[in-house]
């Protein structure tokens, strides 16, 4: 058996300035993730933990579904903790591919531990400690998912999702806690997504309005304020 990868690595160059990803097919129906990196390559599977290794987080959630009191060691924290890594690793590659689908199943999937060590963790530290990446993540499930609806043609669906994530990131919040980034950078997606109206359009109804208000036409006022509604 030939173990040197010098042949593929030579026809897949590494390219400092981009993520560089693929999907591929082996043993006929399996498909794995790759990765190039400036040192070589990285595989990971598309499902479960991504170096193929013990599920910590299914084994954690079939012991809880046992046990509904089960609580997680320091020790068992650190390992899911470092399994997220990974799966955070894959879900960036994912992203760089536009395999929606899969980012949202990864980042549900690590947020599903966030709350695990939230609400079992032994340690104050374990329980914390994740918090900071929530709205992160959030917000990425978001955007994938709003995407997939977007290449749905359901635009109304995509902007309700934004809007969830938004109001989830908030609720989230300490109290005089600064906004985080997500925030404006999902309002900004969702304001893209709004229904424009032409600019001439708009002008001339909203003109027509002021001078039917000016004259104390409120029943025209009315029918071209719910014109401006509607369209």
């Amino acid at each position: 058996m030939n173990d040197d990868l010098t042949g593929p690595l030579e026809r897949w160059p590494f390219e400092p300035d981009r993520l560089v990803a693929r999907m591929i097919e082996i043993d006929g129906d399996r498909r794995v993730l790759q990765i190039r990196v400036e040192l070589g390559l990285l595989q990971m599977e598309l499902s479960g933990r991504p170096d193929g290794g013990k599920d910590r987080l299914a084994s954690v959630e079939a012991m809880v579904l046992k046990e509904p009191a089960f609580k997680i060691e320091a020790s068992l924290a650190a390992e899911l903790r470092s399994e997220a890594v990974q799966v955070h690793q894959r879900y960036v590659a994912l992203l760089a591919l536009e395999c929606f689908d899969l980012v949202v199943e990864d980042t549900s999937r690590n947020l599903r531990m966030f709350d695990l060590c939230r609400d079992r963790a032994c340690e104050v530290n374990d329980r914390t400690i994740l918090e900071q990446f929530r709205p992160q993540v959030l917000a990425t499930r978001a955007r994938s998912a709003a995407l997939i609806a977007i290449g749905d043609r359901q635009t109304g669906v995509a902007r309700n999702i934004i809007d969830a994530a938004v109001n989830e990131i908030r609720m989230g919040l300490s109290e005089g806690a600064a906004e985080p980034p997500e925030i404006p950078m999902l309002e900004g997606m969702r304001d893209v997504l709004q229904p424009q109206l032409p600019i001439s359009l708009r002008h001339d109804l909203e003109q027509r309005l002021l001078g039917a208000l000016a004259s104390e036409n409120y029943e025209l006022a009315a029918i071209l304020r719910d014109e401006l509604r509607q369209l």
